[in-house]
C-alpha cells in the first residue's frame, strides 16, 4: 500500500484543529515506518543521508545492533542499561547524538538548513497537550512551551520551540533572544527536569 499511494502522502496528512493535543511515541515511530516504506530504505540511513552527512554530524547514528555503543541511562542513582529498548525507540528518539551535535541539528531545523521553514507555517496548529504534561503546547512534531503563563508568574516573553526526552535529553529554540539550548541531564526519575532548565535558561536570559 505504501508503493502505490507514495506520492499521496505529500499534502493530505495536514494536522486536526483540536483543542488539544495528546503526545504519543507510536506517531514517530509510525512516521518512521512510513519513511522506509516510501523510500525504499533503512530508517539509519534516510537519516544518515538527509541529516547527518549533509549537517557534518559525525558522532550522531540510529543504532541497528548490539554492536552499536548505546550509553548507559540513569533513574535516580542506579545506571540502567537498555539497548534494547533504546534501538526499538527509533524514529521515536533512538538516535545517540551529543549536546554540541544537536546544536547543529536544532539550528539547522528552525534556520532553514533541511528544509523551507515556510512549511512551519502552513503546519502552525499547536495545542495544548494533556494537563499532566503542563504548559506545554504540541504541533508539527516538536513542542512549544509559552514564557508569558503561569509557569513563569506571566513575567516571560515568547516562547520556547523544540522537544525534550524521557532520558533528559533537550533541544529548544528561544526566537525571542534568538537562543539554542541543548544538554542532556542523563535522568529517567523526573521527565520535567529539562522543560524546567530550558525554561530557566530561557527566563535568565531575559534579565
Amino acid at each position: 500500500m505504501l508503493q502505490k499511494n507514495k506520492y499521496e502522502y505529500q499534502y493530505n496528512l495536514k494536522p486536526l484543529s483540536e483543542k488539544r493535543a495528546y503526545y504519543a511515541d507510536i506517531n514517530f515511530d509510525m512516521l518512521g515506518e512510513i519513511m522506509e516504506g516510501i523510500m525504499n530504505l533503512p530508517l539509519s540511513k534516510i537519516y544518515k543521508y538527509f541529516i547527518f552527512e549533509p549537517l557534518g554530524m559525525k558522532n550522531t547514528y540510529l543504532p541497528e545492533s548490539q554492536n552499536d555503543y548505546v550509553p548507559s541511562i540513569y533513574y535516580k542513582d542506579k545506571a540502567v542499561h537498555r539497548p534494547k529498548f533504546v534501538m526499538s525507540s527509533r524514529a521515536s528518539g533512538g538516535c545517540i547524538s551529543t549536546a554540541r551535535e544537536m546544536m547543529i541539528f536544532l539550528k539547522a531545523f528552525f534556520g532553514g538548513g533541511l528544509f523551507n521553514i515556510s512549511i512551519l507555517d502552513e503546519l502552525s496548529v499547536c495545542n495544548k497537550l494533556q494537563a499532566s504534561m503542563g504548559p506545554i503546547n504540541y504541533g508539527s512534531g516538536y513542542m512549544r512551551i509559552p514564557l508569558g503563563g503561569l509557569a513563569t508568574l506571566f513575567m516571560g516573553k515568547g516562547e520556547l520551540k523544540g522537544h525534550s526526552g524521557s532520558t533528559g535529553s533537550f533541544a529548544f529554540y528561544y526566537p525571542h533572544k534568538d537562543l539554542y539550548i541543548t544538554g542532556d541531564l542523563n535522568q529517567m526519575a523526573n521527565s520535567a527536569l529539562p522543560v524546567r532548565l530550558a525554561m530557566q535558561i530561557a527566563m535568565m536570559a531575559i534579565k
